[in-house]
Formats: C-alpha cells, sequence, structure tokens
C-alpha cells in the first residue's frame, strides 16, 4: 500500500474538484423548508455537484431532499461515517484580498472561504476514499461520506439526512483539529430584545451568525458626536470612520469558539456610547458584556477540568424602529449549566426593563477517550505525523459528530497552526491538505478493513 505513489497520481484531480467546489457561494441567505432548495440554489448546486463527481468515480450516491447527501463504498451491516459540509460562513469582500470563491494558490497556502472550512477537508476525505477504492481495498464496513449543506447554522440538514437514512455505526468529522477532539462543550444562544424610543441610538447592525465574533458594525444616533467619536477611535487605537451619517467601527473576525481571539466591532461602538452619552443600552452593555468573553460580567463564567471554559460571544446586533435584538452563543462545559446562564440574563434583563429569549440549548458532547474509535484513530495519526506528544482535546466548537453519537472530530488543522476559520482570508496548508489525505486514508482502512 504505497500511499504516495497513489496520490501523486490522484493530487491533480483533487485539485481540481476542489476549485469547482469553492466556486459555490454556499453562504445560507435564508431557508425554505421543504423546497426544492431549502439552503439556497447555490449550497444545492455544490451538492449535485459533488455527488456528481462520485457518481462517475463508480461510488453509490444519494441525495436526500438537497438537504445532505452521500457517496458509500463497501458493503457490511455497520456503517462508518465520514462527516463533512458544504456550506461556509458569510465573507465581507471589502475584508478579503481577492474573490473569496476563487481557489487561490500563494506561498503554499489555498486562499478561499471554506479551503479549511470545510470544503478542503471534504475534498482530502474524498480523495483518500477514492484511492482506497481504486487500490481494490475491500472494507468490511460500508464508509459513507456524508455532506450537509447547513452545518453552520444548525445543522438541520444531518438532522433530516438521519431521518431518512442510516445513523453510521461510528465515524469522524474531518471539520476540526488534530490530534482528535472527544469533547464538544454544550451550547445555548439567546437574544436580548428592548425598547429604544427613548434610546439616543437609531439603528444599530453588527454581526450575522451567532458563531462568528462581528468584524463590522454602524449605527446611527440622534445628536451628532462625530468629532467625539474620531477622537475616541485615534485615542483607543480602533478601527472606523464616520461616513454618510453612520459611526462605524471595523473588527476582526473570529470563531464563537474562541471569541477572545476576535476583535468585537459592536463593542467599540458600545463603548463609545458608554463613554460619551447617556445610552441607557449602552449602559447596560458596559455592566455585563463590553470586554468580557468569558461571562464574568454577568455571572455565569463556569469551568470544568475536562471541558474547560464556558465561553461567551456578543454576536449579533440589530436596532430599528425604536426596538433592537442583541444575539449572544456561550459554549457552555457541562448541560447543567443551562440554567444558571438563563438565571443570570433574566435578572439582568429585568434590572434594565429588558426581556430575553433562549433559542436553543445544545447538549455535550463527549466519547470516551479510551474507546476502540479514539485509540485506533489517534494510532494512525502518530503513525503519520509522527506526534506523539500532543494528546486528544476536548473544545467549545460544534461538529456533526455531536449529531451521530460514537463519532469524534478529526482534523485537519495541525497543531501549532493558526485557526482561520470564519475570517478573511481563510487559507489550508498544501502540505496539511496532503497530510489529511493521508491520516483520511490510513484512518478509513484502519476502521473498516
Amino acid at each position: 500500500m504505497d500511499f504516495k505513489e497513489l496520490y501523486a497520481k490522484e493530487r491533480p484531480y483533487a485539485i481540481e474538484v476542489l476549485k469547482k467546489l469553492i466556486s459555490f457561494k454556499t453562504v445560507l441567505d435564508e431557508y425554505k423548508e421543504n423546497s426544492d432548495a431549502p439552503f439556497g440554489t447555490e449550497n444545492k448546486k455544490a451538492l449535485e455537484y459533488i455527488l456528481s463527481v462520485g457518481k462517475k468515480d463508480g461510488f453509490n450516491v444519494k441525495n436526500v431532499d438537497n438537504y445532505a447527501g452521500h457517496i458509500e463504498f463497501g458493503e457490511g451491516d455497520e456503517i462508518l461515517g465520514v462527516l463533512a459540509h458544504l456550506d461556509v460562513v458569510p465573507v465581507n469582500s471589502e475584508e478579503w484580498d481577492f474573490d473569496p470563491f476563487t481557489l487561490r494558490f500563494s506561498l503554499g497556502k489555498m486562499y478561499a472561504r471554506g479551503a479549511l472550512d470545510d470544503k478542503g477537508p471534504l475534498v482530502a476525505s474524498y480523495i483518500a476514499l477514492k484511492m482506497l477504492k481504486d487500490m481494490g481495498f475491500m472494507p468490511k464496513k460500508r464508509i459513507r461520506l456524508i455532506m450537509g449543506c447547513d452545518e453552520e447554522s444548525g445543522s438541520r440538514c444531518l438532522k433530516r439526512y438521519l431521518e431518512k437514512e442510516e445513523k453510521p455505526t461510528i465515524g469522524f468529522s474531518p471539520d476540526a483539529c488534530f490530534p482528535l477532539i472527544y469533547g464538544e462543550k454544550a451550547m445555548t444562544s439567546y437574544d436580548i430584545l428592548g425598547d429604544l424610543s427613548d434610546d439616543i441610538i437609531v439603528s444599530f447592525t453588527a454581526g450575522e451568525r451567532y458563531n462568528v465574533v462581528p468584524s463590522y458594525a454602524e449605527m446611527e444616533l440622534k445628536e451628532d458626536y462625530s468629532k467625539e467619536f474620531m477622537a475616541f477611535l485615534k485615542e483607543k487605537n480602533y478601527q472606523g470612520e464616520y461616513k454618510d451619517s453612520k459611526y462605524i467601527a471595523y473588527g476582526v473576525a473570529s470563531h464563537a469558539m474562541n471569541p477572545e481571539l476576535g476583535v468585537n466591532a459592536a463593542y467599540i461602538l458600545f463603548e463609545f456610547l458608554a463613554k460619551y452619552t447617556n445610552s441607557k443600552l449602552a449602559k447596560f452593555m458596559d455592566e455585563y458584556f463590553l470586554g468580557d468573553t468569558w461571562g464574568k460580567k454577568l455571572g455565569y463564567d463556569m469551568y470544568d477540568p475536562d471541558m474547560k471554559y464556558l465561553t461567551s460571544n456578543f454576536a449579533v446586533v440589530r436596532g430599528e424602529n425604536n426596538t433592537f435584538k442583541l444575539g449572544v452563543n456561550c459554549r457552555v462545559p457541562l448541560d447543567s449549566q443551562f440554567k444558571v446562564i438563563e438565571e443570570c440574563v433574566a435578572k439582568a434583563t429585568a434590572k434594565y426593563g429588558y426581556s430575553y429569549k433562549i433559542l436553543y440549548n445544545s447538549p455535550r458532547h463527549y466519547v470516551d477517550p479510551n474507546s476502540f474509535l479514539v485509540t485506533k484513530l489517534m494510532d494512525v495519526y502518530r503513525e503519520v505525523t509522527k506526534d506523539y506528544e500532543n494528546g486528544p482535546i476536548t473544545i467549545g466548537g460544534g461538529t456533526y459528530a455531536r449529531e451521530i453519537g460514537k463519532a469524534v472530530a478529526f482534523g485537519p488543522l495541525v497543531v501549532g497552526r493558526e485557526d482561520v476559520c470564519h475570517i478573511a482570508n481563510e487559507y489550508f496548508y498544501e502540505s496539511d491538505f496532503d497530510l489529511a489525505v493521508e491520516v483520511y486514508f490510513k484512518a478509513m482502512y484502519e476502521l473498516c478493513k
């Protein structure tokens, strides 16, 4: 089984498939349940394309209502699920140095939205599967590459898929980092709602997704504070401008599981309002949110030795027509802590006469680190990488693994690499892509031989 010789022949094809897959602008605009394109036409086209690739290459393929689909190889009662997603988070084209939907190569990196999260890993998994089939491997389990169209917005795609298809016996999701992730924190998102009629704020917009730190925010005010705003930006060394009667702040996007790595643009505007105006909403923000990514100000900062610290991402602001909505996402160590969060939010909002709404609670995902699945995948990882120092971990991110049960997140981000998912100029090292193909090739082989 000479991997390098096999892969040398397949790599150009892998890049060709990835280029085409990247070109689909698979950002969710609007969810249309049970329609022909529930997550938009671009997601539908991307799913149809990758399934057509699988069919052309001799696999069994299936499209489940344009929610998700699979490419399958092998026979048997058991299924190894390899779970990846086609959808991507939104882009702000002004923050990118090039077209985010055209794969660009520079200095050993592949740049594009989805290069790392998650189209690159999806293609790496597909090519690994194709190589196994073409070399004549006969797996004792069915291997299914399952691909969904809504991972970034709640995984409704996989829920629909599992209503109609068998749940994999075991699985892994190439949608996180190496060495391996055996636990994912619980999650909750909530909105805070209130009245702006007596506030200085006319409008306020920031953020699009609850799982991203907002990198752009803008607001309009009832009075002119433009001089103060420009002085504030200079004093604090923040990025922003006053343009067309709008106060604009520029931050740095980051994944909601690590909000401390970003610069929250909404926080910049609220910090200004708290310092220079009598805005009630800004005072609320200053008391309970500004500068805090751990939930300390609200009182729900929590820790578990295995799952580590709670993180709190202030993600969305919508203020207009004298009302506002603030959207927050938390990555929570334990399910039992949901109650604590709601109690703290209820107390804070009541003090200011605001209300709140819990949008969802998603339980913790956990697989025994001593299980067959974890130990076998770790053996493969160490064999390929020669990394015997780093062990399996837990994270605050959420992957498809949590929808399966006996599944873990497995790569592709290499230890020590910067996590550039969800930010502008997202990239995947070419060498790391090649490494992922080898790891997934050997992982599928070892789990199904």
